[in-house]
């Protein structure tokens, strides 16, 4: 009913790496924003994790009935499921339109099952007609479901001839041809004339009558499906009321059912008071269907039902009569889905509801920072309201208040340090304490608030945030490197398996790639408790900034973490030692980049180091080394903290200073062959190093003489190397 509701609410208002290439991660792999990654019946129960504004207003209002109740939370969480129902994620008794929890599209198979094999045949339909194929299923899934069950039952039957099941077919794909119609209809670009369609006649009487009121079902789910709802009632009420009918357990439901798309289809302009006057006509039908217990398995169908129509009838007193449940969270606001159904006609409606709901102006309090630059206004709301609620109330807005501010005083600290271990709020207080902690340059406590935090089993987005707040107080590169890997909440971890912290955010890749000098990026390199992957690769950017530096100790001493971390490299780091002058010390360097895919900065992931194919070499070790807009001081929980102070940043600065003129890895790299071939012209390597000198201009980060770099490659290629392998592998230089 989740679409049905939402409708209803509607009608009532009316790469691949190329040269010099590089990317940037995303932030929000790395932490759960819009939805918990805590199970939902966890969350559901208190474990809240760390709250956030992009959450939508059934966590948070789940959220706040927890905080408000406090531990007690963990003792009555509520209906089963609730918040999975509320959100939408597990749908049935009735939420998807007509019935069934949308499951049907892969046990139906769409297109490819008996049912739609059986009537592509019985049709003639082309195999290249997917119009006419596409019709076979245009009906919603929970309809599509339950034809292929009717299908596998009639064709079971002793008296189910060829010409029966067939024709029962053929009627069949006329209700898919209205479905297919009535959504057409719905787009308004569409101005060409419908095609007409027909309603499947009556079966002779000289038919069995099994066969005969399964025709009278198909006619009436015909002009159901059409829109002609009046039709539809007439003949579903004339279902439930013949005995014996195969369909009779439905029919009362789908007459009711019928009879509320015409009357909502009705109501747009009617008066306030009419509308009530149908809705309580509608529940009166409803009601005789749930006090009837032979209709048991259409009771919570009508409830769900009943629920929609009066979302699209009467969404004000609707609203207003689940706003006033809600208030009290004591009560279960998962029941009947109460939750979620505030939850949709609560668009567009946030005004009315704060003045009146204390859990709705905390939600729209928070909610409202979400996409804000600035949330001065909301957070002096928040505190206000903290200090002067009444006592029951203040949980919640003690939360708010230290999510939204970026200044803590006394009083506000000392309500949040009085926060229990098993307060519902715990995670997501201490959190925020770490954080303004850390604004207030208070690193050694914001080290052991979040230090205490890790020591609980939490959620990957959970780990991450607080191991952001650590990370970024950390007092050396070796204390850093302990929380500079996070886990990507967005991939998909096996069932049994453990999700990894093996990726870089923001933040760690600010600190490696600008805020560590050379010494720096070794000693991070030469760090254990990190990946073997990610240690080869500091290492490879150190060595290749050392080389473009000439700074041979930490070149060589980056070399020999290189080679013993992939000792594929070993000769390539060897050549480099044994380099006599700073030219050929460089061009070593050059040449291993391209040959191991190494990179002068971090990247998000680590991948292992490895040769690449001689024919798939570019230079891609960097892009600029020119400065790039730092990160900012973050304001709020959703901002990424700053790196942390660890390193020697004053060096790096000058080493990048020094860095910043030269030119892309492939403009170096291209300047360097071509020296390299006056000095060196009888080199075995030219010819493959020309060869990715023109292969590494033809994308990504490229200078502007990169046309005449590759144009001087080719020719001296070909020129001075004519039958080589290389020269036969690049017959463009563009």
């Amino acid at each position: 009913m989740k679409r049905m509701i939402a409708a209803a609410a509607a009608l009532s208002c009316a790469g691949a790496v190329l040269a010099s290439g590089d990317y940037n991660p995303a932030y929000t792999m790395f932490k759960a924003y819009t939805k918990p990654d805590i199970p939902l019946a966890r969350f559901q129960a208190g474990e809240l994790g760390v709250l956030q504004p992009g959450m939508r207003r059934v966590y948070l209002y789940t959220a706040w009935r927890a905080i408000m109740l406090g531990p007690e939370i963990a003792r009555r969480p509520g209906t089963a499921q609730g918040l999975a129902r509320a959100d939408g994620s597990a749908f049935g008794n009735g939420w998807s339109d007509g019935g069934g929890d949308g499951s049907a599209d892969s046990a139906a198979g769409r297109g490819n099952d008996d049912f739609a094999l059986r009537t592509a045949a019985v049709l003639g339909l082309k195999a290249d007609d997917w119009a006419a194929r596409n019709k076979i299923d245009a009906c919603p899934a929970p309809a599509r479901a339950f034809v292929r069950a009717t299908f596998a039952a009639l064709a079971a039957r002793p008296d189910a001839t060829k010409a029966r099941v067939d024709g029962w077919v053929r009627a069949q794909y006329q209700v898919s041809e209205a479905c297919q119609q009535a959504e057409d209809a719905r787009y308004a670009w569409r101005e060409d004339k419908q095609p007409e369609i027909v309603p499947p006649q009556p079966l002779p009487a000289a038919e069995p009558a099994y066969w005969r009121m399964l025709r009278d079902y198909q006619r009436a789910a015909w002009q159901f499906q059409g829109g002609h709802y009046a039709e539809s009632t007439a003949l579903f009420e004339r279902i439930g009321a013949t005995k014996g009918h195969p369909m009779q357990p439905l029919g009362a439901y789908l007459a009711l059912r019928s009879e509320v798309r015409r009357v909502v289809a009705a109501a747009k302009d009617q008066p306030p008071g009419q509308r009530e006057r149908q809705a309580r006509a509608l529940e009166q039908r409803g009601e005789a269907i749930v006090g009837d217990a032979g209709l048991a398995a259409m009771h919570e169908p009508t409830r769900a039902l009943l629920r929609a129509m009066r979302a699209a009838l009467t969404p004000e007193s609707r609203l207003e009569e689940l706003a006033r449940y809600l208030d009290d969270p004591r009560n279960d606001p998962y029941a009947l889905d109460r939750l979620g159904d505030w939850s949709v006609l609560m668009d567009g409606k946030h005004a009315d509801q704060r003045a009146a709901h204390a859990y709705a102006d905390w939600i729209e309090t928070v909610q409202a920072c979400g996409a804000q630059q600035a949330c001065d206004a909301q957070a002096a709301h928040a505190l206000e309201r903290w200090q002067h609620a009444p006592r029951a109330q203040r949980g919640p807005w003690l939360v708010a208040a230290l999510m939204l501010s970026t200044a803590m005083t006394p009083e506000l600290e000392k309500a949040a340090l009085a926060v229990g271990a098993d307060d519902p709020a715990w995670v997501t207080v201490r959190y925020h304490l770490a954080r303004l902690y850390r604004l207030q340059d208070k690193r050694d406590q914001a080290r052991t608030v979040a230090d205490g935090v890790l020591q609980r089993t939490l959620t990957p987005a959970t780990r991450n945030l607080l191991r952001e707040e650590r990370f970024a107080a950390a007092t050396s590169v070796r204390d850093a490197a302990g929380y500079l890997l996070r886990t990507n909440v967005d991939y998909y971890v096996p069932e049994g398996e453990s999700p990894k912290e093996n990726m870089l955010n923001d933040d760690g890749l600010a600190w490696i790639n600008r805020n560590l000098a050379l010494a720096d990026l070794v000693e991070l390199a030469r760090v254990e408790a990190l990946p073997a992957p990610l240690r080869a690769r500091i290492a490879g950017a150190a060595w290749i900034r050392a080389g473009l530096l000439d700074r041979q100790e930490e070149g060589r001493q980056a070399a020999a973490l290189l080679a013993g971390l992939v000792p594929a490299a070993a000769s390539a780091t060897q050549r480099y030692a044994q380099a006599p002058s700073p030219a050929e010390r460089r061009h070593a360097v050059l040449v291993a980049g391209a040959a191991f895919g190494l990179a002068a900065d971090a990247s998000m992931d680590s991948p292992k180091v490895e040769r690449v194919a001689a024919d798939e070499a570019t230079a891609s070790m960097w892009c600029s080394f020119k400065p790039e807009q730092p990160l900012g001081e973050p304001r709020f929980v959703w901002r990424l903290p700053p790196p942390p102070a660890a390193g020697d940043a004053g060096a790096a600065r000058a080493e990048l200073a020094r860095l910043a003129p030269v030119k892309t890895a492939t403009g170096t790299l291209g300047d360097d062959v071509l020296a390299w071939a006056d000095s060196h012209p009888k080199d075995p390597e030219l010819p493959w190093l020309l060869h990715v000198v023109v292969q590494s201009t033809r994308g990504g980060c490229l200078d502007d003489d990169a046309k005449t770099l590759s144009r001087k490659a080719f020719n001296l290629l070909h020129k001075r190397y004519p039958k080589s392998e290389w020269a036969k592998k690049t017959p463009y230089f563009y």
